[in-house]
């Protein structure tokens, strides 16, 4: 994890003052909330151990290119502090990988609060980062198949085709998860479909269904909330939690296909 520190000079203090100060800066290490503002980009490569290095932008409506573009190896990672006078901002994290690849899935976890909308297709996520939030999203980058002519078991098109051409070219024809929203005991998930479809979701607590809700919908962008039941929420807070990690997962029937996501909500009790 790479963290941002402001520089100083050393200065030489009087043994007074400096005990002083020393007191002071313990007293303010005790008192002091820890810091939690990370945003958190970890890559995967597919096969996994390939090193191939995968290009990755990080960006705001006001800052195109918020810093250099950096690089990731099959399963690094790298995290940046959030200035906390700009908690709230938008945030894009932009995948580029070199050709010959192409990003296969996107996975992403927050904090209470946090939204995502997840463009796999573009290799591309958008999120709210809000105060003390900590932030991470998972890519997952698959080399193409040169046997088939197409990315193996992706479900995304290679987000190095030019911009200009982006218009033109096919969505996958399947089911895909844009974005998870937690909040206070739900989850919400929102799923592109592409024709009618049964959509059941489910929170998870160690294997076991502790919330579940189920809709039908028509092709199109639907969202769908599930709630923790109350007495897994009782048993969950009787532990002492006010937090619980617990997996979402959705399942998307159409017809005889069936399409399942899975996602680590955290979720506020």
């Amino acid at each position: 994890m790479l963290t941002g520190t402001l520089g100083a000079r050393a200065h030489h203090s009087p043994p007074r003052i400096a005990c002083s100060a020393a007191l002071v800066l313990a007293f303010l290490a005790l008192t002091a909330p820890a810091a939690h503002a990370t945003v958190r980009v970890w890559n995967e490569n597919e096969p996994a151990g390939d090193p191939t290095l995968i290009t990755y932008r990080l960006s705001t409506p006001q800052r195109p290119q918020f810093g250099p573009d950096f690089k990731l190896g099959h399963h690094a990672n790298t995290s940046f502090g959030v200035d906390p006078a700009i908690y709230g901002t938008t945030y894009s994290i932009q995948a580029l990988p070199p050709v010959g690849w192409t990003v296969k899935d996107i996975q992403c976890v927050g904090s209470s609060g946090s939204s995502f909308t997840i463009d796999v297709p573009n290799g591309r996520v958008t999120l709210v980062h809000p105060e003390g939030a900590e932030q991470t999203c998972t890519f997952t980058n698959s080399r193409v198949s040169t046997s088939g002519g197409g990315a193996s078991s992706s479900s995304g098109i290679s987000p190095t085709v030019p911009a200009s051409e982006l218009s033109k070219v096919a969505l996958p024809r399947g089911p895909v998860l844009l974005g998870v929203r937690v909040g206070r005991g739900f989850a919400k998930a929102t799923v592109r479909l592409t024709r009618r479809s049964i959509i059941k979701a489910q929170l998870l607590w160690h294997g076991r269904v502790v919330g579940s809700a189920r809709a039908t919908h028509n092709a199109g962008t639907p969202t769908l909330s599930v709630a923790l039941k109350r007495s897994s929420w009782r048993a969950l807070r009787a532990r002492g939690l006010t937090r619980a990690t617990l997996t979402l997962r959705v399942v998307v029937v159409a017809g005889k296909a069936t399409k399942v996501f899975r996602y680590r909500a955290l979720v506020r009790l």
